[in-house]
């Protein structure tokens, strides 16, 4: 045993938390077409943060108790682990699908899975930290929670975007057997990243130090950075597909489908008038757009996205014809 000095593990615990929160608030930023309420994300957060990790232990515990003969060794620690942490993460994100109307597309996936990922890892940085700093010493405590952070944390995050995307997918899919699908997909394509992980962290060798992980983890971040981006160039097709059926119906004028789809014009302040209300249209149009490409998707069977698209009509002339735009400039561009 190891005397720890409690102040500086209690800060550096407390820094990689920071980060973890950190990197959240940016993907959520980074949603920029539809951001999800950040009361909502903010909640996903902390049920990655406490009660997935409670059930985790709870269910963990449970398992412990059934005699498997080899305990908890590897063949867990690939499969049985990785599928249990999964899913107490998902089960956050799938409350979000099913009692929030803001959760419509595999990008709002991304964003709460992030979240839920990142707080679980938190918690798990806290455990860590705390069972190894008197064996190890807060020297290498902290370089394990910091490692952590670093890496293990983006597993969590990766894997649970991998989860949310697929409940993103099947929110968009149209039918309950291939929402199901999505989702189990979404399910098992993160236990194998996580469990190919926990694999290969059992097996590097000490002498590698962090340049097996860097290897593993970069490709997968890049390819978690180009999947978001693309996703939001789809929300941005959809902007403009949709928006331009409204001014074509005469619902919108001709300018929403030029501004919309468009970060940089929307954010301008010469569309506009009030900002307050240049805000609120701004929402009204897109939530229109996606509510009709999630319409388009389902057919017949969303009546109540029928009806959620006729009331957002409604409002969103009743608020356009209280006062005239000002005229779009000449220069404007999304460049």
């Amino acid at each position: 045993m190891t005397a720890v000095e409690p102040v500086g593990l209690v800060l550096s615990l407390a820094v990689a938390a920071i980060l973890l929160v950190v990197v959240v608030v940016l993907v959520w930023w980074i949603d920029r077409y539809d951001r999800e309420p950040w009361p909502i994300v903010l909640l996903v957060f902390l049920w990655g943060m406490i009660v997935a990790p409670g059930l985790v232990i709870l269910v963990g515990g449970l398992i412990q108790g059934i005699e498997f003969g080899f305990g908890f060794n590897f063949p867990i620690a690939v499969g049985v682990a990785p599928l249990i942490e999964e899913l107490a993460k998902g089960a956050g994100i799938l409350l979000v699908v099913v009692f929030s109307q803001h959760f419509d597309n595999p990008t709002d996936g991304l964003v709460y899975g992030t979240a839920v990922g990142l707080g679980f890892a938190v918690t798990e940085n806290l455990l860590y930290g705390l069972w190894s700093a008197p064996e190890l010493g807060q020297g290498q405590a902290m370089a394990v929670v910091f490692g952590r952070t670093l890496f293990t944390a983006g597993v969590h995050a990766l894997a649970s975007s991998l989860v949310g995307a697929g409940l993103g997918f099947g929110r968009t899919s149209g039918r309950r057997l291939s929402a199901v699908g999505w989702a189990v997909m979404g399910l098992v394509a993160a236990v194998v990243l996580h469990g190919g992980w926990n694999a290969a962290v059992v097996n590097l060798p000490s002498e590698a130090g962090w340049l097996f992980p860097t290897m593993i983890l970069g490709p997968m971040y890049l390819i978690f950075g180009v999947s978001f981006g693309l996703m939001l160039w789809g929300e941005h097709r959809i902007l403009i597909r949709q928006l331009s059926e409204e001014v074509e119906l005469g619902v919108v004028p001709d300018w929403a489908a030029g501004v919309i789809p468009y970060y940089r014009r929307r954010v301008r302040s010469d569309w506009w008038p009030s900002r307050p209300e240049r805000i609120v249209i701004s929402r009204l149009l897109t939530r229109l757009a996606f509510r009709k490409h999630a319409l388009a998707a389902r057919g017949d069977s969303a009546n109540i996205e029928g009806l959620e698209i006729v009331r957002l009509r409604a409002t969103i002339q009743g608020i356009l014809g209280k006062t005239e735009a000002a005229e779009l400039p000449d220069d404007l561009s999304d460049s």
